[in-house]
């Protein structure tokens, strides 16, 4: 049982992300058990990768266990493992999510809208573009701007992408 406890910090973890909640029971898991704090890394390190990987794929309780039993455990700790996984699972998307979201967030945008007035290029004149100016958080505090131009239909269908993604962040908070 004591691995189920552990998979059960490493869940716990990976929808919060409070690491130093994590550090503390994964001390005491090891003060606890006798072990190795060292050796305890390398088996959560393993778990976290294992758990993410899953969770970005969005695998079934079915074949989280089915990998459990690969791994070595007995079918019944494996299906402790896979209903930990299937409990935790809808917190573990978000927390995903979350995470990826908090690399180049928007910050600010700016944008312009202009016609080519002259060109080398006689088909170029009276083309319609969009000039964006975006500052994004590049997640250490840092703020990078980036600069883009865009054809109209280049920009609809930015803008299109841009509505699937929040459409499906929404579904997903």
């Amino acid at each position: 049982m004591e691995m189920v406890q552990l998979v059960k910090i490493c869940l716990q973890f990976l929808c919060s992300s409070d690491t130093e909640t994590f550090v503390e029971k994964s001390t005491s898991y090891a003060d606890r058990h006798e072990m190795n704090i060292g050796a305890l890394k390398g088996s959560l390190r393993g778990l976290l990768n294992f758990f993410k990987g899953a969770a970005r794929k969005y695998l079934s309780q079915a074949l989280i266990q089915e990998d459990m039993m690969r791994f070595g455990f007995d079918e019944n700790r494996a299906k402790i493992v896979a209903s930990s996984w299937q409990a935790h699972f809808l917190a573990l998307s978000r927390g995903i999510a979350g995470q990826t979201l908090v690399v180049n967030k928007l910050v600010d945008m700016d944008w312009r809208f202009g016609v080519t007035s002259s060109s080398s290029e006689l088909k170029q004149v009276g083309r319609t573009f969009l000039q964006l100016r975006l500052q994004l958080d590049k997640g250490n505090g840092a703020i990078e701007t980036t600069n883009m131009e865009l054809s109209l239909p280049q920009f609809y269908e930015f803008l299109q992408e841009m509505e699937k993604a929040k459409a499906a962040m929404e579904f997903l908070t």
